[in-house]
């Protein structure tokens, strides 16, 4: 599915990713794990082609075998659109205050596919009532709602459109732990119905191990360590990785 290959990122000839290479396969939750500045989202922004200016891209991030490095910049944008949906950090600053929550949601889904709002409404309340949101979620704005509502709003865009790949960035870090158990549950739902393939970026290690297949550990723009949840949390071989672990339990 991904296959990112001596990935180096630099900001003002600093650097902030240095030689990175992992595969993300298909089907399968990775999870990228490690303190904050260690380049976690700076690679999920370099995916997203949403690296400030002044950063140099060296390296290959293939997505089925085209590089998307190489590709000119709308058919990057057309290749996401079609098959990545991104979950961001704090869902309130993915929605504008102004409008209700029907024409947000509608402009993230329905429209990217060509839809009407008929078809539209008929299909998204369905799925805002499997995720137990309110009824009346789609007439409402966003200032009207919880962290975790937005961010389960953001999880029934990616339901509506099946994306081959969805990544999110820190998505739980804003919710308190009964709404971050709530949104990872309703992620692994997710995974399970579209067999999407996962990116996720966190630092809460209890996110990693109750949700990950796979673990990425950054430290200063490299990986350290890489393994299935047991092998990290029972055998860590990185200093680091260690460190993490007896820190956290």
């Amino acid at each position: 599915m991904f296959k990112i290959e001596n990935v180096t990122v630099r900001i003002n000839e600093k650097f902030i990713l240095n030689d990175l290479s992992f595969t993300v396969p298909k089907g399968q939750i990775t999870v990228m794990i490690g303190e904050s500045g260690s380049g976690k989202s700076t690679m999920l922004s370099a995916i997203l082609g949403m690296l400030p200016a002044q950063a140099t891209v060296e390296g290959s991030i293939f997505f089925n075998g085209r590089n998307i490095v190489e590709l000119a910049k709308q058919d990057q944008a057309v290749l996401r659109q079609r098959h990545f949906f991104t979950i961001f950090q704090d869902a309130a600053n993915s929605f504008s205050p102004t409008q209700k929550m029907k024409q947000q949601l509608y402009g993230l889904t329905a429209l990217r596919m060509g839809q009407t709002k008929a078809v539209f409404l008929a299909k998204m309340k369905h799925i805002v009532q499997d995720l137990h949101l309110p009824a009346d979620v789609l007439e409402r704005y966003p200032f009207e709602l919880s962290g975790g509502m937005l961010q389960r709003c953001m999880l029934a865009c990616a339901l509506y459109l099946a994306p081959a790949v969805l990544l999110a960035d820190e998505p739980t870090s804003s919710l308190d732990m009964l709404h971050q158990q709530e949104f990872i549950q309703q992620l692994k739902r997710l995974h399970t119905q579209l067999e999407t393939t996962v990116l996720l970026i966190t630092h809460d290690l209890d996110v990693a191990a109750s949700i990950a297949d796979f673990i990425l550990v950054m430290k200063n723009g490299e990986i350290v360590e890489r393994g299935r949840v047991t092998e990290i949390f029972e055998q860590p071989k990185h200093p680091y990785t260690s460190q993490l672990v007896a820190h956290h339990f």
